[in-house]
């Protein structure tokens, strides 16, 4: 019985895989305002009854690829932080995100453009404002003192990040994921009004 599930769950993620890169694919080559459920299935080599088993519709597909991306790298930052507290900077989930945008940046130059879609946008920017607040409630960090309400300060840190990440994609990556976390830190933590200790980028593109 067991093992019978263990095969359906597993048919059941490749099958959203493939949906998924079917939805990266096409959004590259015909953009996503241009392609259908049925493109998407037919790229998949699936049946549309396959395709609405998973996702009312490609916005939904897009609302949940983008969810499971940024919950996984958010994960990753809680994760890490509490097997090594207070001794990272640059957050392992931000690493790990720049990475999959690389990865994919002609979908993600694209879905941030204006022929894009705002899922996309507020998903990622979600993702740093709750990156930052959590960051913010870790012990021994404390803002300087300012009347600028914090949630403002939040929203315009993560808007500043989606401006940043824009400029990676649009000039066709020119610095690692490492280099541009860095630097987003260091402007986000200084629009915040505390700083941490930066690390270092070694020659393999880790960082120390």
């Amino acid at each position: 019985m067991q093992n019978t599930s263990t095969l359906e769950d597993l048919r059941v993620r490749r099958t959203r895989k493939m949906i998924q890169e079917a939805l990266i694919n096409l959004t590259v080559e015909k953009g996503y305002p241009n392609i259908t459920v049925q493109d998407i299935a037919d790229r998949a080599m699936i049946n549309r009854s396959t395709f609405y088993r998973h996702y009312l519709d490609k916005d939904d597909l897009l609302v949940q690829y983008m969810d499971e991306v940024t919950a996984l790298t958010t994960e990753d930052d809680i994760a890490a932080d509490k097997l090594r507290p207070g001794d990272k900077e640059v957050p392992t989930g931000l690493i790990k995100l720049l990475r999959h945008i690389q990865q994919h940046s002609e979908f993600y130059r694209v879905m941030l453009s204006a022929n894009g879609h705002p899922v996309v946008t507020d998903r990622l920017r979600r993702n740093a404002e709750d990156r930052f607040r959590y960051l913010l409630m870790r012990p021994g960090i404390k803002p300087n003192e300012t009347t600028t309400p914090l949630d403002m300060r939040l929203t315009y840190i993560s808007c500043a990040g989606i401006g940043a990440i824009s400029w990676w994609v649009e000039n066709k990556i020119p610095c690692t994921a490492e280099e541009l976390a860095i630097w987003v830190g260091e402007l986000s933590t200084a629009s915040l009004g505390f700083s941490l200790r930066q690390p270092k980028l070694l020659a393999n593109g880790s960082l120390t």
